[in-house]
């Protein structure tokens, strides 16, 4: 009897352990304050409709990768990243710096340089004026100052536009931001690249005024533990359109329809 016992539960511990180690966790942080037009909703909660492209393309990826969980915490952006120093998360989703190499791995071809193949978004935003007013040739941008521009609450590029001389009004939404500029509120708006349906008189500039490459990394703890994993992730990443997603909820925004604000718990 004490042989039958023993072998039983010999049995129940490697079935729990097949089955623990078999699931690929990944703890994902975010800012709990939405993040223009990345993240939407704020607090400790994931909203459970409309949480925002980059939660949505997390989801694709989770769909894709066999067995992973990923479980979504949010906090400050500093405590994401300090959490993802000390190894108490697994990933983040932010551009590239230098120094921020030295807490997380980003994805690198054979040759060492960043494989924008396997980033996470790639999202650029153009100049919305009136005809004749700005000049901008991806390298020199000439307007008499002040120059007002409308930018929607929380999107990242209002402190890169402060720096090249934009007064900046800050709008509760991207319908409203243009609805500011063909109202003649102020000089100037941001829309994705190749808007549709200006009103005469006005003009998208096609060369991109701010390009964004964002990365899904990891911290080196992460890395180390599960490399295999995180180079499927990546892989799985470029199998994605990022773009539609990004252009899915800027044509809500756009149309001024209002996002659900409903949460979920913390899938901790």
């Amino acid at each position: 009897m004490r042989i039958t016992l023993f072998t039983f539960m010999l049995i129940l511990l490697t079935a729990f352990s097949l089955t623990a180690y078999g699931k690929n966790n990944l703890t994902y942080c975010y800012e709990n304050q939405p993040v223009l037009p990345h993240f939407y909703g704020s607090g400790a909660n994931v909203p459970a409709e409309n949480p925002g492209p980059a939660i949505e393309i997390l989801q694709h990826l989770e769909r894709l990768t066999p067995d992973l969980t990923i479980h979504y915490v949010r906090f400050p952006w500093k405590r994401c990243l300090n959490d993802l120093s000390l190894g108490k998360v697994d990933a983040v989703i932010g551009r590239y710096h230098p120094l921020r190499e030295q807490i997380a791995k980003y994805p690198k071809t054979k040759d060492g340089n960043l494989d924008n193949v396997r980033s996470f978004s790639i999202s650029s935003s153009c100049l919305v004026y009136k005809r004749n007013d700005i000049v901008w040739d991806g390298t020199n941008l000439v307007f008499e100052k002040p120059v007002s521009m409308s930018v929607p609450n929380g999107y990242g590029v209002i402190s890169d536009m402060r720096l090249k001389g934009f007064d900046i009004y800050q709008a509760p939404s991207i319908a409203k931001a243009h609805e500011l500029l063909f109202k003649g509120r102020v000089n100037v708006s941001l829309s994705n690249c190749q808007m549709d349906s200006l009103p005469e008189g006005f003009v998208e500039n096609e060369i991109p005024i701010n390009e964004s490459i964002g990365y899904l990394i990891f911290s080196h703890q992460f890395y180390a533990r599960r490399p295999e994993l995180a180079h499927s992730l990546w892989d799985n990443l470029s199998k994605i359109n990022s773009l539609e997603y990004y252009d899915k909820y800027f044509d809500k925004a756009l149309s001024g329809q209002t996002f659900k604000t409903s949460t979920k718990p913390e899938n901790k």
